[in-house]
């Protein structure tokens, strides 16, 4: 029997009802018109579930209307989880989707139809959020889908150009041999390791990227607001990390200043140089946030997003900061690189 044209890799982690939804959506998938539907497998890795993941996939393989492989490995992190998804993966093409996904009917054959045409080509697709959570998610769920559509938007537009600093393993596309050529992604980062990878895949193998709303999927993330606050304070960690490898653009990190407004700037201006005062801090603008995002009206609901985005991007310069050693030192750097012309395009949420 021939290998399929697209192997699907899920990492998953005790979110059996989650994988649920995305393997009966992968079921439901349909062709473009006049066009074949492609043929496709899916892999999923259970990274060390204890939530009865594993017998759920040894129920699910035997009904599949697909090819389903699933894989339990002790756990390692979606970096190791995916690395081993895509070796043990058949397909010419890798589509990474998350667990906590639906892809809409069409979304694999549109992520087909390019790398039909391109063997250069990295797919970038969209995660939407469901219309029928909208104000019933918390409120940094809804702050983390508008700075996607902003981003969205702004691609089709053609504001912003896909960038490396765009991928996003929720819903992307590649062929395999890129991902063997480069040696997939490091398992040594728990943070920025997608975007890592696509740098090297575009150094390395000249790749290039695209963003496709046709490939759309249904995102309805599970995250606690401290694993939310994390994820800014470990980005920026890495930010600097990157930066002082070389793999990554100081003048990135400084555009994590310069571009942030004048409230962010003012309440950043306080609190990075006083570590004491992150905690109260947080809590005040959450609190606020969540009072606002639970009254009625547009006008509410942006300034609830807005204190959310003054939270996230002090919390990413806290990160930076942390990693540079402090306040100063950053501000020093920042300063250097500011008057340098970037050579990299941030994708820090702005």
């Amino acid at each position: 029997m021939a290998n399929p044209f697209l192997s699907v890799v899920v990492p998953t982690y005790n979110r059996k009802d989650s994988l649920r939804v995305t393997l009966d959506a992968l079921g439901k998938q349909t062709p473009l018109k006049d066009k074949e539907m492609p043929s496709f497998e899916v892999v999923v890795i259970s990274d060390g579930s204890t939530d009865g993941t594993e017998k759920f996939l040894a129920e699910y393989q035997t009904k599949a209307p697909y090819s389903l492989r699933w894989v339990q490995q002790q756990n390692g992190g979606p970096a190791r989880a995916r690395n081993r998804g895509f070796q043990e993966a058949t397909g010419e093409i890798i589509v990474f989707l998350d667990d906590d996904v639906e892809p809409e009917p069409q979304c694999l054959a549109a992520h087909a139809i390019h790398h039909e045409k391109d063997h250069k080509i990295i797919v970038i697709g969209p995660m939407s959020p469901d219309p029928a959570l909208s104000g019933k998610e918390p409120v940094w769920i809804a702050w983390e889908h508008e700075m996607l559509q902003k981003q969205y938007r702004n691609f089709i537009a053609g504001v912003w150009q896909t960038t490396s600093h765009n991928y996003y393993t929720g819903n992307v596309s590649q062929r395999r041999e890129h991902l063997l050529a480069v040696g997939g992604f490091n398992e040594k980062f728990t943070r920025m390791e997608d975007v890592e990878l696509a740098v090297r895949m575009e150094k390395e193998r000249g790749v290039h990227f695209t963003f496709d709303p046709a490939t759309n999927v249904w995102h309805r993330p599970m995250r606690s607001f401290s694993s939310w606050l994390n994820v800014a304070y470990s980005y920026g960690g890495r930010l600097v990390e990157r930066a002082k490898t070389g793999e990554e653009s100081w003048r990135v990190v400084a555009d994590n200043w310069t571009e942030r407004n004048k409230l962010t700037l003012t309440v950043a201006s306080v609190v990075c140089p006083r570590p004491s005062l992150s905690a109260p801090t947080e809590r005040w603008l959450k609190s606020m946030a969540e009072r606002l995002y639970a009254q009625p009206g547009k006008a509410n609901r942006a300034a609830a997003l807005a204190m959310l985005s003054v939270l996230y991007n002090v919390r990413l310069l806290e990160g930076a900061r942390d990693q540079i050693g402090s306040w100063a030192a950053l501000q020093e750097r920042i300063r250097d690189a500011a008057n340098v012309p970037a050579d990299s395009t941030s994708d820090a949420v702005r």
